[in-house]
């Protein structure tokens, strides 16, 4: 359907913006039998924080396995979810594959900005986790930003910097379409970064918001650094990790008397 909505709107000759909304990957995982058939369970490695104790954690972290009777899953009760979880991606990237051939086949490579991201994560397993509720990890808020604009930015280069996907992403294709981003916009052109030019005043942090779903109002805060997060909870224990220390986010620090000062002024940044 994408493919012939741009052909369609190439005929008419005027520019356009085309949204492609797609719900994969997203459970129940159900990939075309040709593309489970690529991933088998036994191949697939355990997650690195499949180990959590939930030890200093918020109550309803552990809980969530309860509710959803997951709390005697072991990996080998995973893996054959991870394995379609991996499938269902892969057939997801060659749709996309599909729809960025159709580009190139149409002559509309060079003058089409393609933008791929996504709202969320999801713990598949992560943490003994489930679906992307009232946590904080990686596995939730980071996800993936690819811009592609052959001629214009360089293939294949990684910009390590923090980036809010998708309020950065409305003035960077204003500035791309000549428009001047409004000032009211919270988030920042991605243009300088994307042509590989220095920033020297980009932010150093990211911060994001969890109001409750599912189970009640959960509130959360979260803010990241390039090596600590701190996250507030308010009806429960607060969150710190060292994530060069402890990339999995294991280990709760929220009572290190040594991360004391650092955990207030990440209390008042935030």
């Amino acid at each position: 359907k994408t493919i012939g909505t741009i052909g369609e709107f190439t005929g008419n000759g005027q520019p356009w913006h085309i949204r492609m909304e797609l719900t994969e990957p997203h459970l129940p995982c159900t990939p075309h039998p040709d593309f489970a058939a690529l991933y088998q369970a036994e191949d697939i490695p355990e997650w690195g924080s499949f180990e959590e104790s939930f030890e200093n954690k918020p109550y309803i972290q552990k809980q969530m396995l309860y509710n959803w009777r997951l709390e005697n899953y072991t990996w080998e009760d995973w893996a054959p979810i991870v394995s379609r979880y991996y499938a269902i991606i892969t057939q997801l990237d060659d749709a996309i594959g599909r729809v960025l051939k159709a580009l190139k086949r149409m002559g509309l490579e060079q003058n089409t900005i393609v933008v791929f991201t996504s709202d969320h994560g999801d713990m598949c397993g992560g943490h003994r986790m489930i679906d992307k509720h009232y946590v904080m990890y990686e596995d939730i808020v980071k996800v993936p930003l690819i811009v592609k604009w052959p001629g214009h930015y360089e293939g294949g280069r990684t910009v390590d910097q923090f980036v809010y996907n998708l309020l950065d992403m409305v003035p960077t294709l204003l500035e791309i379409a000549g428009a001047k981003p409004p000032a009211f916009l919270q988030g920042r052109s991605l243009c300088p970064l994307l042509k590989g030019e220095a920033v020297p005043d980009w932010r150093k942090e990211v911060v994001a918001t969890y109001n409750g779903q599912q189970f009640g109002l959960y509130t959360q805060r979260m803010i990241r650094t390039d090596s600590w997060k701190y996250i507030w909870n308010t009806t429960d224990v607060d969150e710190l990790y060292n994530l060069n220390q402890d990339p999995h986010e294991l280990i709760n620090r929220i009572h290190d008397p040594e991360q004391q000062n650092r955990i207030k002024a990440l209390r008042r940044r935030l």
